[in-house]
């Protein structure tokens, strides 16, 4: 079970160092390009729009509204408003789509902050003495996996307030890159569970 779990989290490194490269292997740039990005954010909207209907449908606009409101920050310090890419809201297929597109064109997500939720990995590095935490998503065949790597606040304390490695967990953090050594890396900051 450990191999496999550090078999799974090098994975998931190895794909977002992939996806967080800006440059294709003969060097060029990668041409950005936001029309994947436009249908994403427009699918992301109606699917937002489903649930809150069906949600005030059955309890009414503004119970529904205190209820979400008190669940969201009972949960985490941020508030709905403050999330611009809800992952949690969305299918199988456009979560593992919408990850993709963050690792493929992570620019035009930083300072976002991300809301998802999936299984609870960690990787401790001997050589950066560094302790990795990340939320890993697999696709609707759950053939494979996506996944974003996140950074606590210092309210956890780790094994106490963690989930045991595979457990499920929510995250919300803000989206950002980081190089270490000649790669770069995404990464949930402030990150809250």
């Amino acid at each position: 079970m450990k191999k496999w779990m550090i078999f799974l989290l090098s994975l998931v490194l190895i794909t977002i160092i992939a996806g967080c490269l800006h440059k294709t292997p003969s060097g060029m740039p990668i041409k950005q390009n936001n029309s994947v990005s436009d249908v994403l954010e427009a699918a992301m909207a109606e699917e937002n729009a489903k649930k809150d209907e069906v949600t005030e449908e059955t309890i009414g606009n503004e119970q529904a509204a205190e209820a979400k409101e008190a669940e969201e920050t009972e949960k985490n310090a941020y508030t709905e408003e403050d999330i611009d890419v809800d992952l949690t809201t969305l299918s199988s297929i456009m979560v593992y789509s919408e990850v993709y597109n963050m690792m493929l064109y992570p620019d035009d997500y930083i300072g976002k902050t991300v809301k998802m939720e999936g299984a609870f990995a960690k990787y401790y590095d001997e050589a950066t003495d560094k302790t990795y935490y990340a939320c890993v998503i697999a696709d609707a065949t759950a053939c494979c996996s996506q996944g974003l790597e996140f950074e606590p606040t210092e309210d956890y304390v780790y094994p106490d307030d963690y989930p045991a490695e595979g457990e499920n967990v929510c995250v919300i953090g803000v989206f950002d890159t980081y190089e270490e050594g000649d790669y770069y890396y995404c990464t949930l900051r402030n990150a809250k569970m």
